[in-house]
């Protein structure tokens, strides 16, 4: 009977060591019981965590500060940097800051910034004529094969341009401006005016 006791006493003594054994794996894996672990080992692997979207690259201060006297290579690097949509959003939100946008979108790639250029320069403000520069500077370079890219945004701008080119309340320059650059865009030609010399 004593034997039975005592085999019995420390047989509760193992499992009682057994199970703090357990427990302190548990806690050295960071595991726990719950519902949340379970579904985690059944599917095999952690829920994904949903991805972030990166931010915009923040502005440089000192290429937009270099940028503002208008110097060609200044103005080129920046377009560079910024390329055409980024020219176009800063012009759009900063007014600081949209002169020296304007002036850059000539040495911008493509097209992408046509249709803001020709609304630009279609208006009242001091950035017309900045605007209209920079179109006939885009008209004359020479045609890239990226340019296929941005084909909306170029029939976009071709639209724009003709609108402006018969529109009789502009003044005269700014007519003949948008013909000459028409002329030299790859736009349709049938429906220029032909009320104006743009020679």
């Amino acid at each position: 009977m004593n034997k039975r006791v005592a085999l019995g006493a420390g047989g509760a003594a193992v499992v009682v060591v057994a199970l703090f054994a357990t427990c302190g794996a548990c806690k050295k894996s960071g595991g726990t019981a719950g519902p949340t672990s379970a579904s985690a080992s059944a599917s095999g692997s952690p829920r994904a965590a949903a991805p972030r979207e990166a931010p915009r690259a923040p502005i440089d201060d000192k290429m937009w500060a270099a940028a503002k006297d208008g110097e060609e290579e200044d103005l080129a690097t920046l377009a560079a940097h910024e390329g055409a949509a980024g020219l176009v959003e800063t012009a759009s939100k900063d007014a600081e800051l949209r002169p020296t946008a304007i002036r850059a979108m000539a040495y911008a790639r493509g097209w992408a910034q046509l249709p803001y250029l020709v609304t630009a320069a279609s208006g009242n403000d001091a950035d017309a004529k900045a605007a209209m520069d920079a179109i006939e500077q885009l008209a004359a370079r020479p045609r890239r094969s990226e340019d296929v890219e941005d084909a909306a945004e170029l029939a976009e701008g071709c639209e724009k341009l003709v609108v402006l080119a018969k529109d009789a309340q502009r003044d005269r320059a700014r007519r003949i401006g948008a013909i000459r650059s028409l002329r030299m865009m790859p736009c349709p030609k049938a429906d220029l005016p032909t009320d104006l010399d743009a020679r």
